[in-house]
């Protein structure tokens, strides 16, 4: 299976970041997230809990018909910066590590074991490239509900590559290895291309911007459920949404459209993904801030 297969979508990505990286303080604060299909009604996706101006935790619910089948992101923070994300249900959690105003590493543990981690280099203030090693690929590639980069690259680029991880853990030895690298091109302070490479696959992403307030600016979490990582716009450095997606592997290529309705402060308050081949199919988010 490539490392497109099943993971079509890819969402917006990093603009420049002025705010401190690690320091997630929008105007606007989330409280609830629903998600709707195909005219379906909507159902409760996500509840955000604050402490003042700090985000506490995230409830993923990851079956929308069962309500008590939930996940949390439970978020610690040193000097105001996030250093570290904890999904107890699953025993895993994420540490960050700062280099001045940069980002320098994400790592991500199971039960105390280190499963993967992402070097983080800059040109200037932009990210410009990011290589991750996974350990133990057989025993751990299935296992993790948690990202390390799913709110720093787009959501579905994030989903792409812990699906890809989970293919290869059927491929692999328990003691194996791998590596995937993600590079990143700036135009205007917006990704506007991005590459990721690993197991022999290429695939290219180019991405469009519209001139609105992303609510997630700033964000960095670890959300890996895969209704938001197939639907959302979002991540962490964007300050803008994104409107156009064009995925590319060899000859398969496939455009996405995102659409938005806005409230007075120009945050999405309503936001629509469609393949541009498959308009009739739409994936709805409703926002509550």
């Amino acid at each position: 299976m490539s490392l497109v297969i099943g993971l079509l979508l890819i969402a917006s990505l990093c603009s420049c970041q002025k705010e401190k990286v690690g320091v997630y303080s929008p105007k606007k604060k989330i409280q609830r997230i629903y998600y709707a299909s195909y005219g379906d009604e909507k159902e409760p996706f996500q509840h955000w809990e604050w402490n003042g101006d700090q985000l506490n935790s995230i409830t993923h619910y990851s079956d929308f018909y069962m309500k008590d089948d939930v996940w949390i992101e439970n978020f610690t923070y040193e000097n105001k910066r996030v250093v570290r994300v904890d999904n107890y249900t699953n025993s895993e959690y994420i540490t960050y590590e700062y280099d001045g105003d940069h980002l320098k590493s994400a790592t991500i543990y199971y039960h105390n074991a280190i499963v993967c981690t992402w070097a983080i280099t800059y040109d200037g203030n932009h990210i410009n490239k990011m290589v991750g090693t996974f350990y133990d690929m057989k025993k751990n590639g299935a296992t993790l509900q948690l990202n390390p980069l799913s709110h720093l690259l787009p959501p579905n680029i994030c989903a792409n590559v812990a699906k890809c991880e989970q293919q290869m853990a059927q491929q692999r030895h328990e003691d194996e290895t791998v590596t995937i690298t993600i590079l990143l091109t700036w135009t205007d302070n917006n990704i506007s291309k991005v590459v990721m490479t690993g197991d022999g696959e290429y695939v290219d992403y180019q991405l469009q911007y519209d001139d609105k307030n992303c609510p997630w600016y700033g964000f960095m979490g670890s959300l890996e459920d895969y209704v938001v990582n197939y639907v959302t716009g979002h991540t962490g450095f964007t300050k803008n949404n994104v409107t156009t997606m064009i995925v590319t592997e060899g000859d398969y290529s496939d455009t996405i459209c995102f659409a938005y309705q806005y409230n007075s402060d120009k945050y999405p308050v309503l936001q629509t993904m469609y393949e541009s081949d498959e308009i009739d199919y739409k994936e709805v988010l409703y926002f509550e801030y």
